[in-house]
């Protein structure tokens, strides 16, 4: 039965052996920091005048390759990767739109200069279409702040060695004219995690400080008058959020020396409901994308430094 669907449906749509597959690749950005998710947006039109399927069966099993070279034109590990494309379709005339997080499929750990450019393949299709090429840059960044530290041993249980000891580092990245802060948690041997912060607005600078369970503090400015003041835990993980503006005073962390609490003193907290919308981030870092090469692992663990 499933034979004589796909035969019905290679006659219906046997015009498409001289279809035209328009591709438009664009980049939200120009540089990247290490680990993190490094996102392509594709945009295609079908202009056969007749329906593009990709489905399961042979005769309907198109693919998308991601092309990935250095800045010499050579291709790179991983390059030729075909990403299944089964449930598209792409209608005629219309545009559609895909969002590929390249790092899902090749390791994209390394800092350097890379060239993108991606291809459609089908079997209806008489020839391979390809996109423009994008060029991107991986940085391992600039320190900007950091600091050690020990895993609190609530449950009096014993630590491995490689846990006791990871570093909060704020490493700063440069894309054009913004200046993008991100969190990386590690030890000597693994990054454990690494997360999106904000970018740098105005003169003040983002502030850190650690409390006594050795939980991260952040106040990031993310306005002339606005700051996001965040907890992390000793996983990257955000333990709590919340607003504040200057009033008469500018919001600042402070640090009891006695009892090791931080809190903010000055400003003034915004409540929810305020008119204040929260600002959207970079999504963080999957764990299967920080921890291996792509396809190599399905149980998340901590990525070995290179």
């Amino acid at each position: 039965m499933r034979k004589t669907v796909a035969v019905l449906a290679i006659l219906l749509f046997g015009a498409l052996l001289n279809a035209d597959v328009v591709m438009k690749l664009s980049m939200p950005r120009e540089r990247y920091m290490t680990y993190e998710p490094v996102i392509a947006n594709l945009a295609l039109r079908n202009t056969s005048g007749q329906g593009l399927i990709f489905g399961h069966e042979a005769e309907f099993k198109g693919f998308l390759e991601i092309g990935l070279f250095d800045m010499h034109d050579r291709p790179l590990k991983g390059s030729g990767t075909k990403v299944d494309l089964k449930g598209l379709i792409l209608r005629p005339g219309a545009d559609h739109h895909i969002r590929v997080n390249i790092g899902k499929w090749l390791d994209m750990r390394r800092a350097g200069f890379y060239k993108l450019k991606l291809f459609i393949s089908h079997p209806m299709l008489k020839n391979e279409y390809e996109s423009n090429f994008c060029t991107f840059d991986i940085t391992n960044g600039q320190i900007f702040w950091q600091r050690n530290f020990g895993i609190p041993n609530l449950q009096g249980a014993q630590l491995g060695e490689d846990l006791k000891i990871r570093s909060y580092v704020i490493k700063t990245l440069q894309d054009k004219s913004n200046i993008c802060f991100y969190l990386f948690v590690e030890d000597k041997n693994k990054v454990y995690a690494v997360r999106y912060l904000g970018v740098l607005l105005g003169r003040e600078l983002p502030s850190f400080e650690l409390d006594s369970l050795n939980q991260l503090h952040m106040l990031l400015p993310i306005s002339s008058k606005k700051f996001n003041y965040a907890i992390f835990d000793w996983h990257g993980n955000q333990e709590k959020q919340s607003y504040y503006r200057t009033s008469r005073t500018v919001p600042t962390l402070f640090r009891q020396g006695t009892t090791g609490d931080v809190s903010v003193v000055g400003g003034e907290l915004i409540l929810p409901g305020e008119g204040y919308a929260q600002e959207k981030l970079l999504p963080n870092l999957p764990a299967d994308a920080i921890n291996t090469p792509p396809a190599a692992q399905k149980q998340p663990a901590p990525a070995n430094k290179k």
